[in-house]
């Protein structure tokens, strides 16, 4: 018998998915209507996430300054895995779990944990609803920061 046994890996990187809120979604996403056949309070449910989804990215935006070394056109994407407490305030600095291969991206990672960092508290986030959003997954694009 081994004298260790190596911890299991957690379940976004076992089964390759992002947990938390989901990322606001395009415009051109069907958007369900209540009474259309399906689960109403599912609906309901998901159109509460979703405003507090633009509602966390509008007040973040407010803080995100894009580097004088990155265009709004270059392609970059980063994922930030944001751990938080219930209080709304980030409990450790975000981990990078995404990025683009590219010599900006360090750049760009650091302008967003300085805006994650800088406009906390989130007092958007509901304490009642925590288990949902006490990790987040984010992602950014330079389209997503103010100019330089």
């Amino acid at each position: 018998m081994p004298a260790y046994i190596p911890a299991e890996p957690d379940l976004s990187i076992k089964y390759h998915v992002m947990l938390g809120l989901p990322l606001d979604l395009p415009p051109s996403a069907p958007q369900v209507r209540s009474g259309d056949g399906g689960d109403d309070a599912a609906s309901k449910a998901a159109d509460i996430a979703s405003s507090l989804v633009k509602e966390f990215r509008r007040h973040l935006k407010t803080c995100l300054k894009l580097p004088g070394s990155i265009e709004p056109s270059d392609k970059l994407r980063i994922v930030l895995r944001a751990f938080m407490t219930l209080e709304g305030k980030l409990a450790t600095e975000p981990v990078l779990i995404e990025a683009s291969a590219s010599p900006k991206g360090p750049a760009l990672m650091q302008s967003a944990i300085s805006a994650l960092q800088s406009c906390q508290p989130y007092a958007m986030l509901p304490q009642d609803r925590y288990g949902e959003w006490k990790v987040l997954d984010l992602s950014f694009t330079p389209q997503d920061f103010a100019g330089g």
